[in-house]
């Protein structure tokens, strides 16, 4: 995610940052880790050890959610039991649901292989990717399952040979596109049936980011544009593939991070940041074309690793030397509440943020820990 570093700016970039919407901000420190609680996943081998390779945390809402990926850990510690080589056609893969919020989980397989970025559709339909080892030495294979029932049961559509698959968007059950390997680039497919054929969606407008585009309404497609030292935005017609560039007036050298939504008001947000300068806070409004910056006061080795939008909620995990603490606002960034975790360490990648207070962080320290944090009503 995100990289934030220190708050020492040149006196360029601090003119720039009079001219964007910059909030002021109090922080009071809570010591007690407040609303969060510790899960436990219970392993395949019955004991502590690294089973489940985690690719991402998916959070439907404040109590649907998904843990998705393999359980490779497991495969390497049964090859050893069973005194044979260690095969990753035999990778299984994992997924845990859950429908408190992640105070507990159910485990549902869906075959050999490793799942990775979980999306949604306007009409609730989930979609994976899915790639199979058929051998080790070989490329896997990628797939696209869908869930009609919310994850309890899953459809393959769509067949792309051994081609890797970057991403998969649908709009609703009809509308998709996905982004796949082809020679040394990407192409972009869409469907309009489902999946059950696909065509080439032509983008002529060179930097504009095909990999990872995703549907902002049924007939338009969001992503990003890079040219030279322009970090912009762009529009694809979904049924043209005709491209609109919008300049966003970005500082020299910065560009857009991960794109999220406020699940209340439904603006469109991403963080801004300039990898290897240490900056304040930067998240870019896509809905009313605005800058905004939080001038946190942290220290040289802090990042942020997560950032979320609900309403006047602000949420923000920030890592201080592999310690990761969960800053939140009330009031649009004008003050800021910091808690602690219950686990020391935390790892940062996946990680999951949702509406008014629901987090997800692995704990290093047992990694069968997942610190969860619940919203309440103090929040």
């Amino acid at each position: 995610m995100a990289k934030l570093k220190k708050l020492v700016l040149p006196f360029i970039f601090s003119l720039f940052l009079m001219s964007c919407n910059s909030q002021p901000q109090n922080i009071t420190i809570k010591e007690t880790p407040m609303n969060w609680h510790l899960t436990n996943i219970p392993t395949e081998t019955g004991s502590i050890s690294f089973d489940y390779r985690l690719n991402q945390y998916f959070l439907v809402d404040n109590l649907m959610g998904f843990m998705l990926g393999n359980n490779s850990g497991a495969e390497v510690h049964n090859s050893v039991i069973e005194d044979r080589p260690y095969y990753k056609k035999n990778y299984q893969t994992t997924l845990f649901k859950t429908e408190d919020g992640g105070l507990s989980f159910k485990k549902i397989t869906v075959g050999k292989g490793t799942l990775s970025k979980m999306t949604k559709d306007t009409q609730g339909n989930l979609y994976v990717i899915k790639e199979v080892y058929e051998k080790d030495n070989t490329p896997p294979q990628y797939t696209i399952l869908k869930s009609t029932d919310v994850g309890e049961t899953w459809q393959e559509i769509g067949g792309f040979n051994t081609q890797k698959i970057f991403n998969v968007r649908f709009y609703d059950a009809n509308k998709g596109i996905v982004s796949i390997e082809k020679g040394k680039g990407v192409e972009l497919l869409k469907t309009i049936d489902g999946g059950k054929t696909w065509e080439t969606l032509i983008v002529k407008v060179k930097g504009v980011d095909i990999n990872d585009p995703f549907f902002i309404n049924e007939n338009e497609l969001y992503t990003t544009y890079e040219a030279e030292d322009t970090n912009a935005t762009a529009t694809v017609n979904f049924n043209t593939g005709k491209t609109i560039v919008h300049q966003c007036n970005l500082p020299k050298g910065y560009r857009f991070d991960v794109f999220f939504n406020d699940d209340v008001t439904g603006n469109l947000y991403s963080e801004v940041l300039k990898y290897g300068e240490l900056h304040p806070l930067m998240l870019y409004n896509h809905t009313t074309q605005k800058l905004i910056t939080y001038d946190f006061k942290n220290n040289r080795d802090q990042t942020n690793v997560g950032v979320n939008i609900s309403g006047n909620y602000i949420a923000v995990l920030r890592s201080d030397n592999g310690k990761i603490f969960y800053y939140y606002s009330k009031d649009n960034g004008k003050n800021w509440i910091k808690e602690s975790l219950p686990d020391y360490l935390a790892d940062s990648h996946p990680i999951a943020l949702y509406g008014k207070g629901l987090v997800w962080v692995k704990s290093i320290r047992n990694l069968y820990n997942l610190q969860v944090r619940k919203p309440s009503f103090q929040n």
